[in-house]
């Protein structure tokens, strides 16, 4: 047996750097069976010769066994015969080897249509056993030779292992030594790759063989036009309705009296002569007084619809009177103290314009909330 010295680690930290008498170098991958191998010679290593063994159950037993130690290791750690080791190997290692077929029985690949798929699995879907062996197939590697095991982890899960020969080559081209690792969950029957090799062997095709790169399609050289692609779809505000522009005039002037604003009351009047603003609460003709149908008799006449039309004039010619009625007041407030008498002709004049002749009653001048909402039913 050639004897071999530590020579260094791998300035990647994963590997160790070996050498032999002849000068030959080795490297020794730092996997999981090392670093337990280095802890049991460790574990060995502070129990002396004449310590009393550990005086392990029967369980404690087979919970190590399950982990993954052999009986040999576990007589070696313990100082227990390994006659007595083997009374309590069989039904863990029953167990283990079960859930290693149970994770060669899960499926890794739907059928496909690929001829390559069809050659090696026909129309059934592949399995991890069946694909680990059509790719160690394909490294020339005899299947005979793969050992399957499985331990169970402190989480509960179970690492799947696949171990066999292979030379130096497809080492340095895998990147690492095998044996092939996987992340099994008996429950849900799932597996996850640990390292390069389970992804090499549980994939027919891998990163190794590219699928097909993309093509690319010409297309044509015209410069897109940001300002003429606005331009169609560009939205702009909608415009108020004229109901819309009464109201905000309306909530504007609450609690603002007639003639306080005299370019106010002219807007106001325009929009209420317009005629397009039907009334807040049209007039019901039928309970209207005997005088107010006799002064409005064609509205009385006509239906629901034309007392709704003609509501919005009547309103105009009130407004109309009563702004020249305010506007007339103010006239006489600003008439100096020495002319009250024209101050009065011309209120009197304004009086008799806005009120004509012939009318049967004195007509009253209404409140704001009759101008805007419509006279109240009595």
């Amino acid at each position: 047996m050639t004897q071999l010295r530590l020579v260094g680690i791998h300035e990647e930290g994963n590997t160790l750097l070996l050498s032999g008498d002849d000068g030959a170098t080795f490297e020794l991958p730092i996997d999981e069976a090392l670093r337990a191998a280095i802890s049991r010679a460790h574990f060995r290593s502070h129990r002396g010769e004449n310590d009393a063994p550990l005086q392990l159950t029967p369980r404690e037993i087979q919970g190590r066994i399950r982990s993954g130690m052999s009986a040999e290791e576990v007589a070696a750690e313990s100082g227990l015969t390994l006659a007595h080791i083997l009374k309590y190997e069989g039904p863990v290692r029953a167990e283990r080897d079960h859930v290693a077929r149970l994770a060669q029985a899960v499926e890794v690949s739907a059928p496909s249509h690929s001829e390559t798929y069809r050659a090696a699995f026909g129309d059934e879907p592949a399995t991890l056993g069946s694909m680990v062996e059509v790719r160690l197939r394909q490294f020339g590697i005899d299947t005979a030779e793969a050992r399957w095991d499985a331990w169970r982890l402190e989480d509960g899960q179970w690492e799947v292992t696949c171990d066999f020969d292979t030379s130096s080559t497809e080492s340095r081209v895998i990147g690492e030594e095998p044996p092939a690792r996987w992340i099994f969950h008996a429950t849900h029957r799932t597996l996850m790759n640990k390292n390069r090799w389970a992804q090499v062997l549980g994939e027919l095709e891998t990163v190794d063989h590219p699928g097909p790169v993309r093509r690319l399609s010409a297309v044509q050289d015209n410069v897109f036009d940001v300002e003429a692609s606005e331009q169609p779809g560009r939205r702009t505000a909608p415009e108020p309705s004229e109901q819309e522009e009464l109201l905000e005039v309306l909530r504007q002037r609450r609690g603002q009296r007639l003639g306080a604003d005299e370019d106010a009351d002219d807007a106001l009047a325009l929009m209420l002569s317009k005629g397009s603003i039907p009334a807040a609460h049209p007039r019901n003709p039928a309970l209207l007084d005997e005088d107010e149908n006799n002064e409005y008799d064609d509205a009385a006449s006509s239906p629901v619809d034309s007392g709704k039309e003609e509501a919005a004039p009547v309103r105009n010619d009130r407004l109309a009177s009563v702004t020249r009625l305010d506007r007339a007041s103010r006239s006489k407030d600003s008439q100096p103290a020495e002319e009250p008498q024209k101050a009065e002709e011309a209120s009197k004049e304004a009086t008799e314009e806005s009120h004509p002749k012939n009318k049967r009653r004195r007509s009253s001048v209404p409140s704001w909330d009759e101008i805007v909402f419509g006279k109240k039913d009595r």
